[in-house]
């Protein structure tokens, strides 16, 4: 039944779309956009491509219970020609009571149901249209671009002022100043609330500071691309997200292009990581699908996503084997 299939694919593409945008600040931040946006147009493409086919098949079928309506209405005039040859009844009475009756009642029913489906569509599209006319607040893939002669690494943030916007009366940072060499380590400890995270935020570009500058290597942040931006910071967000898929494209999602993530690379990390036996020993091995949001691997979330961030090479690897016990 086309039908079903479609109904089954498109609660696919629904539930793949809400948990990337409910997961839209980790996307982001691995600068993931275009990514998600491909993968979705291919599914959801899938879907029109079946769904044009269920309507051929509907075509087919309305076409021809209406073909075999007109013949009924063909055979109930013969026996009406019949009737009037035994003077039952008049030609007159019988022409006008078939065509009056059932073309008039036919055409009042489709005209309602035009119009109740016009107004769906409307009511539908205007929505739509609101979000298709909606320009981004932050630029997705615009700005400057640093060679990797030009990217060292010197992170600066100066006299930064930042609330987040919903709570614009309780500021996270005021006058912030902070420098970070190109090529150093540096540890922020702090207090819940105290504003660590907000510091990868704001790196990241997620929000922009209310004032002040933050630079890499000097650059300005706003002026630089976003997508590359963060193609060029690995993180673990304090909230780990994992998506629902199997282990090896959750461990691929940090790469540049996860298509190019070989086997012999998810295995390699996943040695550095200590986990390589681990995994293993799972039915599946790498291709074990942890579950909407990692619930089938409660419990070694940071793990993942310590591998995620070492496929691409962009961070020195932590001591994992602390964190594995």
């Amino acid at each position: 039944c086309f039908l079903t299939v479609v109904e089954i694919l498109f609660l696919i593409c629904y539930i793949f779309a809400e948990e990337r945008i409910g997961n839209l600040r980790t996307v982001r931040a691995f600068g993931k956009e275009f990514f998600e946006v491909e993968k979705y147009a291919h599914k959801i493409n899938y879907v029109l491509h079946l769904a044009k086919k269920e309507a051929i098949a509907r075509a087919g079928f309305f076409g021809a219970t209406g073909l075999s309506g007109n013949i009924i209405v063909l055979l109930v005039l013969y026996k009406g020609g019949l009737l009037m040859g035994g003077d039952h009844m008049t030609f007159g009475e019988l022409s006008s009571f078939l065509m009056y009756a059932f073309w008039v009642g036919i055409s009042f029913g489709g005209l309602s149901s035009f119009y109740s489906e016009l107004m769906k569509g409307f009511g539908a599209g205007a929505r739509l249209w609101e979000l298709l006319d909606r320009r981004p607040e932050f630029p997705l893939n615009e700005g400057i671009k640093l060679s990797p002669e030009e990217l060292k690494g010197a992170l600066e943030f100066r006299g930064v002022t930042f609330a987040y916007p919903t709570r614009k009366n309780a500021p996270v940072f005021q006058d912030l100043c902070l420098f970070v060499p190109a090529g150093s380590v540096m540890a922020v400890v702090g207090p819940s609330g105290s504003g660590k995270s907000s510091l990868v935020s704001l790196l990241l570009r997620l929000y922009d500071p209310d004032s002040g500058v933050i630079t890499v290597d000097g650059y300005d942040v706003r002026t630089l691309n976003p997508h590359w931006l963060r193609n060029n910071i690995g993180t673990v967000s304090q909230e780990p997200v994992l998506f629902s898929c199997s282990i090896a494209e959750n461990i691929a999602y940090g790469a540049n292009d996860p298509s190019q993530v070989t086997t012999e690379d998810i295995y390699r990390v996943a040695k550095i990581a200590n986990a390589y036996s681990f995994v293993q020993n799972f039915p599946n091995g790498f291709d074990t699908v942890v579950g909407e949001k990692g619930i089938l691997l409660s419990g070694i979330f940071d793990l993942f996503l310590l591998w995620r961030i070492q496929v691409p090479e962009r961070t020195s690897f932590p001591n994992t084997e602390s964190k594995s016990t």
